[in-house]
């Protein structure tokens, strides 16, 4: 497993949430960290490296920049929003003006629901490889690390994503629809230039 930090470099707090996520993946699994990256382009470069090193690659990512990376991932890989009702009220519930962003997620990913639903984890999985994007934000990924843990040991032919998704709470007819993408890294250049578009 890689674990690539996306953070603000102005902000020492990030540096530190860091370190303890990565601390915290450490305890069930192999991690192999990356340098702090602090911008797009070296985000890519290092996501595109970690995809030829690891199967398994977990972005943790600034408050800052967790939706916009949410965004650009969805650009890039044509998917398709959908709003998921039990976050959306819970959501809603505490901020009535809060982005939409924070309860929609693409067709099939999986998603690892935070105590609140803010800042919520996901999964894109498109075998061999895995990106797993969890908040770095006031440890907000605790609640979620049980089910990362399940999601990755799952096999490739043992994996059911209805399942993971029932675990993760959240309902949706729509996640079937399965990703179109041959193999992942054929779209790491794409996607530097759509998170560039959406982060600059």
């Amino acid at each position: 497993m890689k674990f690539i930090p996306f953070i603000d470099k102005t902000k020492a707090v990030d540096f530190t949430a860091a370190t303890t996520l990565a601390r915290r993946l450490n305890d069930d699994f192999k991690v192999n960290p990356a340098p702090p990256q602090y911008t797009v382009k070296s985000l890519i470069a290092a996501l595109s490296a970690a995809l030829d090193e690891e199967n398994v690659v977990v972005i943790g990512v600034t408050n800052k920049y967790y939706l916009k990376l949410k965004k650009a991932l969805a650009i890039v890989l044509k998917g398709e929003f959908y709003e998921n009702e039990a976050l959306k009220e819970m959501i809603l519930e505490q901020d009535k003006d809060a982005h939409e962003l924070y309860y929609q997620f693409m067709n099939g990913n999986v998603v690892f629901r935070s105590e609140d639903g803010f800042y919520s984890g996901y999964a894109i999985s498109t075998s061999p490889h895995k990106i797993i994007v969890l908040p770095l934000g006031d440890e907000k990924y605790v609640p979620m690390l049980k089910k990362v843990k399940d999601f990755v040991l799952d096999t490739g032919n043992e994996y059911n994503e209805a399942e993971v998704l029932k675990a993760s709470e959240l309902e949706s007819k729509k996640w079937i629809r399965a990703y179109a993408i041959c193999a992942l890294l054929s779209v790491i250049a794409s996607l530097g230039v759509a998170l560039f578009e959406v982060l600059r």
